[in-house]
């Protein structure tokens, strides 16, 4: 089973890793020592480069819980990698290194080791470290802070062999396939499949191969290094064994599933591979459990039977006593009696009546002076008697003990009963068969999603710009004829264009749309309780000021009639279906109510905006829509709001 990426892995995923250079940086995360820098691009969905040190490096698509406060090492990279672009992705030579090359106010690379223990090294643009994940000392290399980076040592990039070459690592190698993975440095998977490919026996001699084969070797180096990618995850029993960038001999006849990209098939196979290794972690540390508490069930079965015998033995002696409390009775009254002359004449004439057989004392077996008490038999069992009370209190003592030793015994048999379903539980968790849940995924978004927007209640696409770039987007990009143009009569408001889709667009998607436009201006903030919007038909839309005049940049020179509409500033947040997903929504409360199950009408108010989110969620929640808190906030009006009371 493949544990971490070999250097073909590395270089066909850095081809694909250069499709996002140009992105820049917008957070950096670690969780348990992988590292996920999140990457925007206009344009473009946002791109998450995963990195985990000595195993992979890739773009994911599966949606991670981050943990809330960033690790020392991921607060590091975000101080030096925050809004820098990535200009660069390469692999020197055949190493299973990846370098990322960072240009923000100042050039930084990032050194990616997947080798060993595996580790990541932040350099100046000189090469000088700035600062590694871990430092090392080798006998060829220091990697620490203030030191330059240096490579470990190389075996050659095999892109440049040539025959001679070839020959040459091979020489004293005990066979093919070593001299290949050892001694050419890639790997022995890889070495296997060139073998396959060439046709040679991987156990030959290298001195006895023949030119021929010799060549044969050769061209399959050369070819497995320019072929087209055809992404795969090998299965074998049903579980992931491997993950190939396109199909390999050695694994002819085993099941694959196929991805348009391997960075997609190296995530699939990698966080199958964690869910599996968590769930046996899980399984180890249930079975842990599971030892203790069957130690615990002993104890239980242990005690509960020693509490029972005890109860049992109460019992049986309170019940000799109630049977023969006449002859009890009276060797208390003629004890009492003799010890009136001291301990030792009462003992003495004990002895005495014992020798004429008197039926009161031949049952008393043996005297505690000290106690004040004496031990009787009664049908071959031996009792202790208080001689200072009588055989009826003796009797009660005796069966309120019982009954407490009884009650003990109880609450025991029912920890005992709750132990032994708490070992069914776990030991059916235990035999349960693994299975690895679907993954999280990213899912992608859709054009409009980059935009403010919701869908009216006459299923009309509406969408807002969130800043100056997307407001001039959503205009000059997206505004087409036939659709609706609208803008707050204040300033600090959204472009809003309505799509007409073809279609006439009623009044009341016209009110919704302004009603949009409201809430997402500066009236929300402010706290306003309503706002003039005006609406007007496309081509009166121009960025042409008149002669002499000035229009500021992000404006619009508005030709022709305005027509006023005066709306509420208040919103309602909702989950629609769009294209078969749910969406998270805020917009006008008409338009949620229709398009959406669910909806919780938000107005302006004190609580801060994450806030204001969190308690979305519950609501949502409760609903049955568990929903992000991310989209949520990307989904609200800008500033303070609260949930309106019914």
């Amino acid at each position: 089973m493949k544990l971490s990426m070999s250097s073909l892995d590395i270089m066909v995923c850095v081809r694909e890793l250069k499709k996002v250079v140009g992105a820049r940086v917008d957070k950096v995360y670690e969780l348990n020592g992988a590292f996920v820098i999140q990457l925007r691009a206009p344009e473009r969905d946002r791109q998450d480069l995963l990195i985990e040190p000595g195993h992979r490096v890739h773009l994911t698509g599966v949606e991670y819980k981050f943990p809330k406060q960033p690790s020392m090492y991921a607060m590091l990279l975000r101080k030096h990698l925050t809004n820098a672009q990535l200009v660069g992705v390469k692999q020197p030579g055949f190493e299973r290194i990846v370098e990322l090359e960072f240009h923000g106010r100042e050039k930084r690379v990032l050194i990616a080791e997947l080798f060993g223990a595996g580790n990541l090294v932040l350099c100046d643009e000189t090469r000088t470290i700035v600062q590694p994940y871990r430092s090392e000392v080798w006998r060829h290399r220091v990697i620490k802070a203030g030191m330059k980076y240096q490579y470990p040592p190389s075996k050659g990039d095999i892109h440049d062999l040539n025959l001679s070459g070839l020959r040459e690592a091979l020489a004293d190698a005990p066979d093919v396939v070593r001299g290949l993975a050892v001694n050419l440095g890639v790997g022995g998977q890889l070495a296997e499949e060139i073998c396959a490919r060439a046709k040679v026996n991987k156990t030959s001699a290298p001195a006895a191969l023949p030119e021929v084969e010799l060549k044969a070797v050769l061209e399959a180096v050369s070819g497995m290094l320019i072929q087209g990618p055809s992404p795969q995850v090998v299965y074998d029993d049903g579980k992931p064994v491997d993950v190939l960038p396109f199909d390999f001999a050695m694994h002819l006849g085993k099941r694959v599933k196929r991805f348009s990209t391997f960075g997609e098939a190296l995530d699939e196979y990698f966080s199958t591979l964690a869910v599996r290794s968590a769930a046996a972690k899980q399984r180890e540390r249930i079975e842990g459990k599971l030892e203790g508490i069957r130690k615990r069930l002993v104890e239980q079965e242990e005690r509960l039977s020693k509490l029972e015998a005890e109860a049992a033995d109460a019992k049986s002696r309170a019940d000799l006593i109630t049977t023969h409390h006449a002859l009890v009775d009276e060797a208390l009254r003629r004890l009492t009696e003799l010890r009136r002359g001291g301990w030792q004449a009462a003992i003495k004439k004990l002895g005495e009546a014992q020798a004429r057989r008197e039926p009161w004392a031949k049952f008393v077996k043996k005297v505690d002076a000290k106690a004040g008490a004496v031990e009787v038999e009664l049908e071959s069992q031996l009792i202790p008697i208080d001689l200072r009370v009588s055989s009826f209190e003796n009797a009660s003592r005796l069966y309120k003990r019982y009954k407490q030793l009884s009650e003990k015994a109880a609450g025991a048999k029912a920890a005992l009963e709750q132990t032994k379903a708490e070992i069914e539980s776990l030991s059916a968790e235990v035999g349960a068969e693994v299975e690895a849940p679907a993954m999280r995924k990213r899912r992608r978004l859709k054009w409009f999603e980059r935009f403010r927007w919701f869908v009216s209640s006459d299923g009309l696409l509406v969408v807002a710009g969130r800043d100056a770039a997307t407001n001039r987007e959503v205009v000059e990009k997206h505004m087409e004829p036939g659709d609706r143009y609208l803008h707050a009569d204040i300033v600090g408001a959204p472009h809003v264009v309505v799509k007409a889709a073809g279609k006439e667009i009623p009044e009341a998607t016209l009110k919704e749309a302004a009603e949009f436009a409201a809430m997402h201006s500066r009236a929300w903030r402010e706290g306003l309780g309503g706002l003039d919007i005006y609406w007007v038909q496309p081509e009166q839309v121009s960025r042409q000021a008149p002669s002499g005049e000035y229009l500021p940049r992000g404006s619009y020179m508005i030709r022709g009639k305005r027509n006023f509409l005066k709306v509420p500033v208040r919103a309602a947040v909702g989950v629609v279906a769009v294209e078969g997903e749910w969406l998270v929504v805020c917009g006008p409360p008409s338009a949620v109510n229709a398009q959406s199950k669910v909806s919780v009408p938000v107005i302006p108010g004190g609580l801060k905006k994450s806030d204001l989110a969190r308690e979305l969620c519950v609501k949502l929640k409760a609903a049955g829509f568990e929903v992000s808190l991310d989209e949520l906030m990307r989904a609200l009006p800008p500033g303070k709001g609260e949930i309106k009371k019914a």
